[in-house]
């Protein structure tokens, strides 16, 4: 078996488009990755915020003190 046939390219058109689009796709999956992990580290942050402000417990709600009826 000879390596160096194993790591030879095609160089037509059509084979640098298909590497193009392929790595174009790489790309394209990895930015939605990375985003999705962004999207969690930031609800994570936010629900970390929240609870210092006190709203950490669930199915609380904010009572109106105020005597006023309308």
């Amino acid at each position: 078996m000879r390596l160096p046939l194993l790591f030879r390219r095609e160089n037509s058109a059509a084979a640098k488009a298909e590497r193009q689009a392929r790595l174009e796709r790489a790309v394209t999956e990895g930015l939605r990755r990375l985003a999705s992990v962004l999207e969690q580290a930031a609800t994570l942050v936010e629900k970390q915020r929240l609870e210092r402000e006190g709203y950490e417990q669930k199915k609380t709600f904010l009572e109106r003190t105020d005597s006023t009826k309308r």
